[in-house]
């Protein structure tokens, strides 16, 4: 185990609550806390019985008293990181806690980095990347699928997985390895071979890489761009999706100038709306703003919910806006069907969606929301429903994705070299090139720079 200084850090989100915790972690951890610690049953730190609460006054380094709590002692290699840490659980609220980490460092920890803590964990074997990263993730979820497929990972599910794509990997770099080496009693290592096994691993990582865009969902939600022209119901919408008034409503067209945003759960996937700007032709600046930020959000979604005022005739800009959403996940929604309907159903055909990709709404600002419910089911049906396998875990990162890609790339490059007619044994820089991109995922081989980025998104006190 690697030796580091002692760190501190407030684990628990500041503000008023029942407990807050700080944590300490280091090679003085035990000593650090002694300073600022006085247990009820006065012993030392480090005469206490590994792992178990014990009732302690905390005092300032001036003999001020400061609070009363649990302190506990989780001892090397016993521990989240791998090291000795103190943990101090006292009263929450704003002043304690922090005050309590003030002493702390005047005692001579420092104060920890963002996801320091976790990086420990990680450097002294207690945990790997993919681990890590789904730490973060759990710690960020907001759906319940996102919750297991983050926690699925955080079990080493996921790391699994990858690590027997790479034993099988370094299986076919020993073979040839030795086939080279010991060519007296080692058989060459045929072609044929060679082929199935690399499309066994091309297999697997294809359908890795193919669930991306599953966990990435999983992870972040579903991004739902709500648009349409100028007052035809949009924030309507998303307030009745929301179930509470998040965006302003009235009937003056261009009242939505800039992004408004709400996450909500459905069916245990998170929806994050988006309600944008309504799109027409504008010489006002700020509503142009808002007109370029809703068509940034088109292209950027993952479903669009076009809404059309089912009271009026189709226009050309409904018709304009259709356009701009070729090729992406649609479903159209005519609005204000408590108003009637003044379009000619043949209209429809001009904006190019489905019927079944279709529902009716009505989001009056008095009144019950109707056909939420439909839309709803619809959009579970889309992306929930013999979608997401609940025995499945996805990658849900970039960094994951990338490494597989270059993985799949260097087999892609091994195929064509025996393909070209040219012996096993040349193949085996880029088998080696395979390998090091599959410990990429979960840490064995990564850079420094790369574990630098992943640990910087946590939040300090992880």
């Amino acid at each position: 185990m690697k030796l580091f200084d002692t760190i501190a850090a407030i684990a628990t989100p500041q503000g008023y609550g029942g407990v807050a915790i700080i944590r300490i972690s280091g090679e003085n951890s035990q000593e650090i806390a002694d300073r600022i610690v006085r247990t009820k049953i006065n012993k030392k730190l480090n005469a206490l019985e590994s792992h178990k609460l014990t009732l302690s006054d905390i005092y300032r380094l001036d003999g001020a008293l400061v609070d009363e709590a649990l302190v506990s002692v989780m001892r090397a290699p016993h521990s989240y990181t791998g090291e000795t840490v103190v943990e101090i659980n006292c009263h929450g609220g704003f002043m304690s806690a922090r005050q309590i980490l003030e002493e702390l460092i005047k005692a001579g920890a420092r104060l920890a980095e963002a996801g320091e803590f976790t990086r420990r964990a990680f450097i002294n074997g207690k945990t790997d990347l993919a681990k890590a990263e789904a730490v973060n993730d759990i710690i960020n979820a907001n759906s319940k699928f996102g919750l297991k497929n983050a926690a699925e990972t955080h079990s080493g599910k996921l790391s699994e997985k990858v690590n027997a794509i790479r034993d099988k990997a370094v299986e076919f770099a020993a073979h040839i390895s030795a086939a080279v080496d010991f060519p007296e009693e080692i058989e060459a290592v045929d072609n044929d071979f060679l082929i199935e096994g690399i499309d066994e691993i091309d297999k697997s990582l294809s359908d890795m890489i193919s669930g991306y865009e599953k966990g990435k969902m999983l992870r972040d939600g579903i991004h739902t761009a709500i648009v349409g022209r100028p007052n035809v119901g949009k924030s309507s919408v998303l307030n009745a999706l929301a179930g509470e008034d998040r965006a302003i409503v009235t009937d003056i067209p261009g009242t939505t100038r800039d992004i408004v945003e709400e996450y909500i759960s459905l069916g245990g996937i998170s929806l994050r709306l988006v309600d944008t700007a309504g799109i027409r032709e504008s010489s006002d600046k700020v509503e142009q703003i808002g007109i370029e930020r809703a068509k940034e959000n088109i292209k950027q979604a993952d479903l669009c919910l076009f809404v059309v005022d089912a009271s009026e005739e189709i226009t050309e800009e409904d018709v304009e806006i259709a356009k701009s959403l070729d090729n992406k996940k649609v479903i159209l929604l005519l609005n204000k069907q408590d108003k009637g309907e003044g379009f000619d159903r043949g209209a429809l055909e001009k904006l190019g969606i489905a019927p079944e990709d279709t529902v009716l709404t009505s989001t009056p600002e008095m009144g019950e929301a109707t056909g939420i419910d439909d839309l709803e089911k619809l959009i579970s049906k889309k992306f929930i429903e013999g979608q997401i396998s609940s025995d499945e875990v996805y990658i849900s990162s970039e960094r994951q994705k990338e490494a597989l890609l270059r993985a799949k790339n260097a087999l892609d490059k091994m195929r064509a070299c025996l393909d070209s007619g040219m012996p096993a044994d040349l193949v085996y820089v880029d088998l080696e090139d395979v390998i090091s991109a599959l410990g990429e995922v979960t840490g064995e081989t990564v850079q420094e720079e790369i574990i630098d980025t992943v640990f910087s998104k946590f939040c300090v006190g992880k």
